[in-house]
């Protein structure tokens, strides 16, 4: 028996190291390795073709244009909006009830949007269905009829949108921010446009400016979904080959300003505050630890636990001394800037309590932090990265937009391999060269009476060192 134990001790080699130390188990990483890559084309004409096959019996199939409110003229604002209303009323080549009885009979989900910078049409559908798809979109949007009793009508119901959009104090919040922030050039314009613009839109005004910036150069095709890249490819040739460049010449100089602007309305019950400084851009190699470190502020509202057992410094200082409803970090990037801060809601006499905790967040952001600290949040940016990528219409979108600014999209393993490889000494340079001492951009709508004055906000945005 006791030879017996002797000959197990030495045989027996317990486990040094697990697999929970690492990020991820390694099989997951060879898991992403083996996915099917993002495959590009170019056409003559210079249009993008990109897909993503997976093994799936649906897909999703979308245009996406460089264009958007950042390069309308004062005059047109809103104008790409707009066009979202009436590109499926009708084309040259299918009658509106034509065109509505064939989206019906494949059931397929058409829909579109606008941002400052890109324009999306887009389908979700059975992969059966793919050719027609791609028919009807190119034909909306590129050989659309500018119906003149559609433009009218929508023109009602654009407006009520805007009624809207105006009621929304986040958006509301989110178009001053840009205003002040960029003021002067066109990104500060908004989606929606002026009220006064759109009574003059027209189906000359509608065509000239589809016809100026819907450039074959500035557009991107993309697939995902159960598609061959040789297929989609052959679509594109068959329906897209025969546009042709237009060379237009972009407006889209931009230029940060430190500002504020604040709209008073005490019939608000709480002030709607946010406080950004000049970002990096979408592909910025400092992107992804501006993500970290927006990650590392966190967010939180009064529905959620708080106290001394919350994660995140700031949220635990908010919860005990009750110094807000919520608050969230975000990070907004554009091709060639973009605007990092805090968006916060707060009872007047409590904005000067909570600005100050955000401001000391973001100086430690800049000085002590520490890596422990950031594990937290890099597990959170690794997570929302994989949720986005999760369905075909998500990773369709991010095709087109890596596309259009990039014209590249990397794959999703080296992003989380980035990501695991930020530290505290990459935060705090990131941070100390787009935070520090910098001039931050300030909106508030609500009860504004308690907010800090600008100068002392921007004092808030360093600590002396010694």
């Amino acid at each position: 028996m006791f030879k017996a134990y002797n000959l197990l001790n030495r045989i027996w080699c317990p486990l040094k190291s697990t697999v929970r130390n690492y990020p991820y188990p390694i099989n997951f990483y060879n898991f992403l390795k083996n996915q099917p890559h993002t495959r590009c084309s170019v056409l003559d004409n210079g249009l993008t073709v990109a897909s993503e096959e997976r093994e799936c019996y649906n897909a999703c199939v979308g245009l996406y244009i460089n264009a958007g409110a950042r390069y309308e003229s004062l005059f047109e604002n809103g104008i790409a909006h707009f066009f979202e209303h009436i590109a499926f009323k009708g084309t040259r080549a299918r009658t509106k009830a034509l065109l509505e009885e064939q989206m019906s009979s494949i059931g397929a989900h058409f829909k579109c949007f606008t941002t400052r910078e890109m324009v999306a049409y887009y389908a979700e559908c059975l992969c059966e269905d793919l050719p027609l798809v791609v028919d009807i979109l190119s034909d909306c949007v590129f050989n659309n009829c500018y119906s003149i009793a559609d433009i009218e009508q929508q023109k009602c119901t654009v407006f009520l949108e805007m009624l809207e959009h105006d009621r929304d104090h986040n958006e509301l919040l989110s178009d001053y921010l840009h205003s002040t922030a960029f003021q002067g050039t066109p990104l500060a314009q908004s989606v929606m446009g002026r009220s006064s613009n759109l009574y003059n839109f027209s189906d000359c005004t509608v065509s000239r400016y589809v016809e100026r910036l819907f450039d074959p150069t500035r557009t991107v095709l993309v697939a995902v979904g159960g598609v061959k890249h040789e297929q989609l490819l052959c679509l594109a040739q068959c329906y897209l080959s025969k546009l042709e460049p237009t060379k237009c010449v972009d407006s889209d100089e931009y230029r940060f300003t430190g500002s504020e602007v604040r709209y008073r309305d005490d019939s608000m019950p709480v002030a709607n505050v946010a406080c950004a400084v000049e970002g990096p851009s979408f592909c910025d190699p400092d992107n992804a630890v501006m993500d970290v470190a927006a990650a590392a502020i966190g967010g939180w509202d009064r529905s959620q636990p708080g106290g001394q057992d919350h994660p995140t410094a700031a949220a635990r200082n908010a919860s005990l001394g009750q110094f807000c409803d919520s608050y969230k970090a975000f990070n907004i990037n554009y091709k060639d800037t973009g605007l990092w801060g805090v968006q916060f809601m707060a009872p007047s006499l409590k904005l000067e309590d909570m600005l100050y905790t955000i401001q000391d967040q973001w100086m430690r952001l800049c000085t002590v932090i520490t890596d422990p600290e950031l594990e937290r949040a890099k597990r959170e940016v690794k997570t929302k990265l994989l949720s986005k990528t999760e369905s075909c219409r998500g990773t369709c979108h991010e095709i087109g937009r890596w596309l259009l600014y990039n014209g590249y999209r990397p794959p999703l393993y080296e992003r989380l391999q980035i990501v695991d490889g930020i530290s505290a000494k990459d935060v705090k340079q990131a941070c100390d060269r787009y935070i520090y001492d910098r001039c931050p951009a300030v909106a508030a709508v609500g009860q504004t009476e308690g907010l800090p004055e600008y100068t002392r906000i921007r004092a808030g945005m360093y600590w002396l060192r010694l």
